[in-house]
């Protein structure tokens, strides 16, 4: 989680304080290279978050980025809401390191002096921030925590985009923690849930449980790893191998879930929404790995103002996981 930004300087985000804040509302502004994904979601007390709004907007031709950010920012009336954006899926590294036994306020200084080796620059020129995750000492190991690192320079210049817009930031997050929200939706996370996405150029899988992200692995395959004609013919022989590379990378998870974490085999595994059908994907990877899988749909899991469609699924569904984020307190 690359977090809130007055702390500018090494390692360190602007923080945003703005009057005239809704609070009942929090609103998720993710661009990429095709577009900007938008989601809001408000929360009455007592009562199941509800998303107010979502909606992906492409760059038309000769548009630039920045004016897309600006007419966003105006029609959601971004500087009226708490705002969360997530760090793209190739800014920064998230490692496993072990846990400094440090006071909380030295924290996030030890792990950067833990991890400058295991980082391709200058540790230095890094933001680093720090999650904890569940207590390995049941399986003999100790505690282990994620650190999150990416260049300075990178994120700095995601904020001040933003702000520009007008954009009353609070958070950068990052992909792995979105889908945590999301997983934390589904019934199957009280006892253990895969969570699968597959993007455009890459995919992530995370394994939470009892809203608690215990594991997240990058998939270097995505949609548009796959021909075109494999998505109209179906063609087994082109289709497969495809699925068999990713469910790879699920069982590496699922193993390495259960031996480190002594947990049992989760529950299920869920699909996100992809922007194009693969065909035959749900049940060629419950056949393969052995365990009940499906497609996600988020009408189920939130109340909506009206019913989202499953492209803008695909193509909002992180904006929305950053939407559902709760925490404020910080490391």
């Amino acid at each position: 989680m690359i977090q809130n930004a007055d702390r500018a300087g090494r390692g360190s985000m602007p923080r945003l304080f703005k009057n005239k804040v809704r609070h009942d509302v929090m609103s998720a502004i993710c661009p990429d290279s095709d577009g900007v994904a938008v989601a809001q979601i408000r929360r009455d007390k007592d009562l199941p978050p509800v998303l107010q709004s979502c909606r992906f907007q492409s760059l038309e031709p000769g548009q630039s980025e920045a004016s897309l950010l600006d007419d966003l920012a105006d029609e959601f009336e971004l500087d009226r809401t708490p705002c969360v954006s997530l760090a793209g899926v190739g800014d920064y590294s998230l490692l496993m390191v072990e846990a400094p036994d440090v006071q909380p306020d030295e924290l996030r200084a030890a792990v950067r002096w833990r991890i400058k080796d295991l980082i391709d620059f200058h540790i230095d020129d890094a933001v680093v921030d720090v999650f904890e995750i569940p207590d390995t000492k049941a399986a003999g190991r100790n505690r282990m925590m994620y650190a999150v690192v990416a260049r300075s320079a990178v994120v700095k210049g995601n904020i001040e985009e933003l702000l520009d817009a007008g954009v009353n930031l609070t958070v950068i997050d990052i992909p792995e923690l979105a889908l945590r929200n999301i997983a934390a939706l589904l019934p199957e996370d009280a006892s253990g849930v895969a969570l699968l996405y597959i993007g455009e150029e890459r995919g992530l899988i995370t394994i939470t449980r009892q809203s608690t992200l215990y594991l997240s692995r990058r998939i270097e395959k995505g949609v548009n790893t796959l021909p075109e004609t494999a998505m109209h013919s179906g063609d087994p022989d082109i289709v497969e191998p495809w699925l068999d590379s990713i469910i790879v990378e699920v069982q590496r998870s699922l193993d390495y879930y259960e031996s480190h974490f002594a947990q049992p085999q989760v529950s299920g595994i869920v699909i996100a929404p992809l922007y194009r059908e693969v065909p035959g994907l749900e049940a060629y990877i419950a056949e393969q790995l052995e365990i009940p899988t499906r497609i996600l749909d988020v009408n189920t899991l939130i109340d909506a103002s009206e019913p989202v469609e499953p492209r803008v699924q695909s193509e909002c569904l992180l904006a929305i996981g950053a939407a559902l984020r709760q925490e404020s307190r910080t490391l």
